[in-house]
C-alpha cells in the first residue's frame, strides 16, 4: 500500500534551529574547516555519566566513557571537577575501568568500583583525598550492583548479590545446569536468573572491611537502598514482579541499620530507574511512581510521590503529574532535583518543599544527570549536551550554564553538526505528530534529498535534542546525504501519560500511523525524494520498522536491528512474561491479538523493500530469533536481505569494533538503494 501526502494538514516546515553551543570558551579554534562527522568521530566521542557532587557543593566526580581500540572495549575514568574553577582532574587509569564514584559525607573518601588484578568482580576502593594511591576495601563476595555510604562515613551500604558456589576443587571449570523455578526467569545482561542472580543489602564496615548481611537471601531483588538521614533507618525497595499479574510491583521497607525485622511501609506501582530520598526528620520519603493500571504499567511515565513512613499513605505530588520526571535527588530544604522529559526537551527542574516545580533551564541543553546545590556563584553540577557539542559538565546558575570540562570540545569543533530542526504535522485520525528532522549535509533549501526516517527504541523515551549515542546515529546519516527523520510517535514520552498509554494492546497501529504521518510531511514539504526512502531502528525501531516495510513498499531500503516480526517465537524465550500477562494475556487467552502482532512474518509476502536484519546471539531482550524468522522469509520471497548476528552481545552492543560494523554496514546498506 502507498500512502500519499493527500489529505494531511501540514504544520511548521523548517524553522530555526535549537539553540546550542558553538564551542568552549578560551579553546582555540580548529585548523581545519568543520566537516561532517565519521565514524572515527563518533567513536572518539567520550561519553559522561555517573556525576555526583560533595557535601560542600565545590565539587563533583563523574565518569568518562572512552574506546580502547587496541583491547576493543570501553573503559569508564573516575574525574574530579571543581565548581569553583581549575582543569578537572583524573582520578583513575588508563589500564583499569572504574566506575560509580561517591564522596564519603565527611569529605575525606573518594569511592569508586574497580575490577582490577586477579578480581573477577568488581571491587569497592577508597582514595585518600588527602593524598596516596588507592586501596581495595575487603574482598566482597558477589557482584556490587549499588552502594551508599551511612552519614558519619563509617559504614557502606552495599546492593550485592550472592556469591556463586564453587564447584569441587578438582573440576571448578565444568559447566553446570542452570535451574529456574520463578516466573520472570531471565534478563537481558544476565541470561537465566538463579538464587545467585538476585542483589540484596550489606553493611560494610569501613574500618574492618568486613561485610555483614542484612536481608536475606531469597528470589527478589533489593534496589534504590537509602540511609535515613541520622543514620539510624535505611530504606529500601523489593521487586515483586515475579507477580506478572500484580501493579504495585515495588514494595517499599524499613528497617534498622544495625539489622533486624524490616517492615513493609507501602507497595507502590513500579517503574524503571526508582530512587529513594528521605526527608530531612525521616518522617517521608519521596520516590517515583508509575502508574496502578496493569494494562499499561509498560507505558508508566515516572512521577513524584511522597510515602509517609508511619502510615504509609503514598501521595503523588501533583506538579508532576503527567510529566515523565526522572533521577530524583535530594536538596537542602526539603527540595529535590528532578529530570523533565517534556516534547523533545530534557530540562532540569527543581521540587520545593511545597510541591512547586519549576524548571532550572531553558532546554538549550539536554541534561542527563545533575547534582549539588545552587548556592552562590558556583551553581549545582550537570551533565548536558546540545546538538553541536556533546556532553561535558556544567555549573548550572540562575539559568545559565557554564563549562567546566572540555573533554569533546576540541573534537566538536572539527565537525560540520548538521542542523537539526522541529517539525509537527497533523495525522488523519487529528493526532499532532512532534518530531524533528536533520537536515543532509550540504543542504540546500529547494532540493529533494534521499531521506531515512530512524525511529527510536522503547516506545518508552524521545528523540530530544542533544548529542548522546542516538542522535550520533543520526548525524552520520546526514553525514551520508540523508535528511533524517525522528518522530516522537504515540507511546513515546515527553507527551503525558495519555500520549503515552495510547499502545497499550495496540502494537503496530497508531504509532505506525504517526511514523507514515512524518514521511508525508517530508515528502510534502519538498524535503524528502518520494523515490529514495529508507526505514530502521534499533529495538522498538526495529520492530517498528518489521511492521512498516509489510505495509508500505514505498521504503526502497530498510535496517532492522533488534526487531522481532513474529511475537509468538518470543514467547518463553524473552524477557517479557509481565508485560504479556499485564497488557494482551497469554496466547492461548488472546491469540487474535498475538495473530495481530505477529503480521510481518505472518504477511511477509507483501515485503518488497530490501532489509537488512542485526541483532546479540546472547540478547534476552528481543532475541535474534526475531530477526532471524524475518530474515528467512524474505530470502524464501526472493527480497533482497541480509542477517547480521554479533557473538556474545546482549540487546545493546558494547564491543567497540561491532558498533563500528554496525554504522558502517547500515550506512552501506542504505547507500546501495537510496544512492543513484
Amino acid at each position: 500500500m502507498r500512502r500519499s501526502g493527500a489529505g494531511l494538514r501540514v504544520a511548521l516546515a523548517l524553522g530555526a534551529a535549537a539553540t546550542g553551543l558553538s564551542g568552549l570558551a578560551g579553546l582555540a579554534l580548529a585548523a581545519e574547516a568543520p566537516r561532517p562527522i565519521t565514524i572515527d568521530d563518533i567513536m572518539a566521542v567520550k561519553r559522561l555519566s555517573a556525576l555526583q557532587c560533595s557535601a560542600d557543593g565545590r565539587s563533583a566526580l563523574y565518569t568518562v566513557n572512552s574506546v580502547d581500540a587496541k583491547k576493543d572495549k570501553r573503559r569508564d575514568a573516575v574525574w574530579l571537577a571543581s565548581l569553583t574553577g581549575g582543569e578537572p582532574l583524573r582520578l583513575t587509569g588508563e589500564d583499569e575501568s572504574s566506575s560509580a564514584p561517591a564522596f564519603s559525607p565527611d569529605g575525606r573518601w573518594i569511592s569508586f568500583l574497580s575490577k582490577r588484578g586477579d578480581d573477577k568482580l568488581a571491587q569497592l576502593w577508597l582514595l585518600d583525598r588527602r593524598g596516596g594511591e588507592a586501596r581495595k576495601l575487603g574482598e566482597v563476595k558477589g557482584d556490587i550492583v549499588d552502594y551508599r555510604w551511612s552519614p558519619d562515613s563509617r559504614t557502606i551500604l552495599l546492593t550485592k548479590t550472592d556469591p556463586v558456589p564453587d564447584g569441587p576443587e578438582d573440576d571448578k571449570d565444568r559447566p553446570r545446569p542452570v535451574v529456574v523455578d520463578d516466573v520472570l526467569f531471565k534478563r537481558d545482561g544476565s541470561g537465566f536468573l538463579v538464587a545467585e542472580s538476585h542483589s540484596h543489602l550489606h553493611a560494610l564496615d569501613v574500618a574492618s572491611g568486613k561485610a555483614t548481611q542484612l536481608t536475606p537471601s531469597g528470589a527478589s531483588d533489593e534496589s534504590a537502598a537509602e540511609w535515613s538521614p541520622d543514620g539510624s533507618q535505611i530504606a529500601y525497595f523489593v521487586d515483586h514482579a515475579m507477580d506478572p499479574a500484580a501493579p504495585a510491583t515495588q514494595w517499599l521497607y524499613v528497617m534498622p541499620a544495625s539489622g533486624g525485622a524490616a517492615r513493609l511501609v507501602a507497595k507502590v506501582p513500579g517503574v524503571a530507574g526508582q530512587a529513594l530520598v528521605w526527608s530531612a526528620d525521616g518522617r517521608t520519603i519521596s520516590h517515583l511512581i508509575g502508574t496502578a493500571s496493569p494494562k499499561v504499567a509498560q507505558y508508566a511515565q515516572p512521577h513524584l510521590a511522597r510515602t509517609d513512613v508511619a502510615t504509609g499513605q503514598t501521595q503523588l505530588v501533583p506538579s508532576t503529574d503527567n510529566l515523565f520526571v526522572s533521577q530524583p535527588v535530594a536538596m537542602t530544604g526539603g527540595r529535590i532535583a528532578v529530570i523533565v522529559s517534556e516534547d523533545r526537551r530534557e530540562l532540569p527542574a527543581i521540587v520545593d518543599r511545597s510541591g512547586k516545580l519549576q524548571r532550572a533551564s531553558d532546554g538549550a541543553l539536554g541534561v542527563t544527570a545533575q547534582c549539588g546545590e545552587e548556592a552562590g556563584s558556583a551553581g549545582r553540577a550537570v551533565i548536558a549536551s546540545s546538538d553541536t557539542a556533546p556532553a561535558e559538565v556544567y555549573a548550572l546558575a540562575g539559568g545559565k550554564m557554564r563549562a567546566l570540562t572540555s573533554h569533546n570540545a576540541a573534537l566538536a569543533q572539527k565537525i560540520a553538526w548538521a542542523p537539526v530542526r522541529d517539525f509537527s504535522a497533523k495525522a488523519s485520525d487529528g493526532n499532532d505528530v512532534h518530531g524533528m528532522v536533520t537536515l543532509p549535509a550540504g543542504y540546500a533549501a529547494g532540493t529533494r534529498y534521499p531521506a531515512v526516517l530512524w525511529i527510536h527504541g522503547g516506545p518508552n523515551g524521545q528523540d530530544a535534542h542533544g548529542t548522546d549515542g542516538y542522535s550520533l546515529m543520526r548525524q552520520w546519516l546526514s553525514a551520508q546525504g540523508y535528511a533524517v527523520l525522528s518522530v516522537n510517535y504515540r507511546g513515546s514520552s515527553g507527551r503525558g501519560d495519555a500520549y503515552a498509554h495510547t499502545l497499550a494492546a495496540d502494537w503496530g497501529n497508531k504509532d505506525v500511523l504517526d511514523l507514515h504521518t512524518a514521511v508525508d510531511w517530508a515528502v510534502s514539504s519538498g524535503l524528502a525524494d518520494p523515490d529514495r526512502l529508507g526505514v530502521g531502528g534499533w529495538s522498538y525501531g526495529g520492530i517498528l520498522t518489521d511492521f512498516l516495510i509489510v505495509r508500505d513498499n514505498r521504503f526502497k531500503a530498510a535496517f532492522s536491528g533488534a526487531g522481532e516480526g513474529n511475537i509468538l517465537a518470543l514467547f518463553g524465550v524473552d524477557e517479557y512474561v509481565q508485560q504479556y500477562a499485564q497488557e494482551i494475556g497469554a496466547p492461548w487467552e488472546r491469540p487474535d491479538l498475538w495473530i495481530k502482532f505477529s503480521e510481518p512474518l505472518l504477511k511477509a509476502d507483501r515485503i518488497k523493500t530490501p532489509t537488512l536484519f542485526m541483532g546479540g546471539t546472547a540478547d534476552d531482550n528481543v532475541p535474534i530469533a526475531g530477526g532471524q524468522q524475518m530474515y528467512q522469509a524474505l530470502r524464501l520471497l526472493g527480497v533482497p536481505t541480509q542477517l547480521v548476528a554479533y557473538p556474545d552481545e546482549t540487546h545493546g552492543l558494547v564491543r567497540p569494533s561491532f558498533q563500528r560494523d554496525r554504522l558502517e554496514r547500515f550506512a552501506a546498506w542504505y547507500a546501495r538503494y537510496l544512492k543513484r
